[in-house]
């Protein structure tokens, strides 16, 4: 052997904490990127979604119909799993006297690629069913206008069911 083998295990070494370096910044970076996500769905659940629920609920009270709105956090749970935030209402028509077939709205985020899900149904979902999707949307691209047209077309779907 020529070289000097201390010299050779330190240029190993090195080259070791670089590509450790450079794997722990880009868990730091990804977890980051998760929080604020997290921390700007949460800003829109409040200052954008769940008024316009309020807004829209008072109406429906008005009228004899009952609402519920809910939110879940994103959280991490044992084994692997994840609860992702959201925030949903359900509409109770008047005269209803379960929730069950109660049509439902939800904003759903997937955290996975930082976009939000909008679905709706007409009755609860089954274990492994379907909520029927309408669409994954950027943080941006949900404002006001965005969430009255969905709630409307909620409403619209229990008149015409």
């Amino acid at each position: 052997m020529a070289a000097d083998p201390s010299l050779e295990l330190g240029k190993l070494l090195d080259q070791y904490d670089e590509k450790h370096h450079a794997v722990e910044e880009r868990r730091r970076q990804a977890k980051s990127d998760d929080e604020n996500f997290q921390r700007k769905f949460s800003d829109l659940r409040t200052s954008v979604v769940r008024p316009v629920f309020e807004k829209m609920g008072a109406i429906l009270k008005e009228r004899g119909h009952a609402f519920s709105i809910s939110e879940d956090e994103y959280a991490d749970e044992p084994g692997g799993k994840t609860t992702e935030a959201a925030v949903s209402i359900r509409v109770i028509p008047a005269g209803m006297e379960s929730d069950a077939q109660a049509p439902l709205l939800c904003f759903v985020t997937r955290h996975y690629n930082k976009t939000v899900c909008i679905r709706s149904s007409y009755a609860l979902p089954q274990p492994g069913g379907s909520a029927g999707p309408r669409g994954d949307y950027q943080l941006a691209q949900i404002d006001t206008d965005l969430v009255q047209l969905e709630v409307l077309k909620l409403i619209a779907g229990m008149v015409n069911r």
